[in-house]
């Protein structure tokens, strides 16, 4: 992403907390099976093998959650007072940059969660930014307060 000139970034949004937590609990889920039965295995296998499969497993586990929080944490949403700027990772080594002129966006429709966005803590939801195209641009998901997104952007207009 390069600025242009007089371009000043204004703010950055990065995705909600409470989805991320849900992938940590899935995570630590999906690991729970493999402790499982390596400690039901524990008397039949030596004391050095068990060591080295716990060291093993819990390594795995910690690289599946570094993998899951770059992806996750390294998306953003960037305002700056000409365009609004979306940078999504895919992979650890690709992403994905979408971006929309200010000038040219119609309409940012929200898609939030109903009657729980009104709890702080899960007010996150789904924020596209349609432009004059009729094209959506940006597709924000897990965007903390979206309506505040919304307000912020359309202040520049």
């Amino acid at each position: 992403m390069h600025l242009r000139g007089h371009e000043v970034i204004q703010k950055v949004y990065r995705r909600h907390y409470f989805p991320f937590l849900l992938t940590v609990v899935k995570i630590l889920a999906a690991s729970f099976p493999f402790y499982f039965l390596l400690f039901a295995a524990e008397d039949s296998v030596t004391q050095g093998f068990f060591y080295g499969m716990f060291g093993a497993i819990t390594f795995l586990f910690i690289l599946v959650f570094w993998y899951a929080s770059f992806v996750y944490w390294a998306d953003k949403l960037i305002v700056t007072n000409f365009r609004v700027i979306y940078i999504d990772w895919k992979l650890i080594n690709v992403s994905e940059e979408m971006e929309a002129e200010i000038e040219v966006i119609q309409d940012i429709h929200i898609i939030g969660k109903g009657i729980f966005s009104f709890i702080p803590f899960l007010d996150y939801g789904t924020l596209a930014i349609a432009t004059s195209s009729s094209k959506v641009s940006v597709h924000f998901n897990h965007a903390p307060n979206p309506n505040e997104i919304k307000r912020f952007i359309f202040s520049f207009k």
